[in-house]
């Protein structure tokens, strides 16, 4: 599969040729597309064709795909900046080894952490909006050893591990209860 990489152009492409395969459900050209209109190679930047090629092949477990629209959400490229979302699409794209996913989940995780405000009261909304009791845990949500998931009912906090069976009630470091907003 062909790959646009920056830098790289379009420009010898018949672009409404990948339109039609795009359109027809080509992976490969839907993730091309997308990445063209998201930074300009070869076509003008267009952030509305960016993110409709991009979320058609990220629909489809595509981890380029993934990874280019944790982009626009975390940086606010023509759509509104979550970070939660951005968060998400760049663990499914590091499920499928997309390069370049790792160090995009270490980014968002770090502002992530960075926006989570310390109160002496720990809470999570089912819009991730979470709140601190202490310093520790939001060191331990910045490493990754604390994450927010949602589960069919609500979101929740668990201990980092392969099966997240490590549900937090309470945090580990100051005895809090996790207090459930919405």
């Amino acid at each position: 599969i062909l790959r646009i990489k920056e830098g790289e152009s379009m420009v010898n492409k018949d672009i409404e040729d990948m339109k039609s395969r795009a359109k027809e459900g080509d992976i490969a050209a839907q993730v091309e597309l997308g990445i063209s209109y998201l930074y300009g190679y070869g076509v003008d930047i267009d952030y509305v064709e960016a993110f409709i090629y991009l979320q058609d092949a990220a629909i489809k477990n595509d981890g380029e795909a993934q990874l280019h629209l944790g982009k626009m959400y975390e940086n606010g490229w023509g759509i509104k900046e979550d970070l939660w979302t951005a968060y998400s699409l760049y663990r499914r794209s590091y499920k499928v080894h997309t390069e370049g996913s790792r160090k995009a989940i270490s980014n968002v995780i770090d502002k992530l952490a960075d926006a989570i405000p310390i109160t002496g009261h720990l809470s999570i909304a089912n819009d991730f909006t979470i709140t601190a009791c202490c310093e520790r845990l939001r060191e331990y949500i910045r490493m990754g050893k604390i994450i927010p998931f949602e589960d069919d009912d609500e979101s929740n906090l668990y201990l980092s591990n392969t099966n997240r069976t490590i549900l937090l009630k309470e945090c580990p470091f100051c005895g809090e209860c996790v207090e459930h907003t919405h």
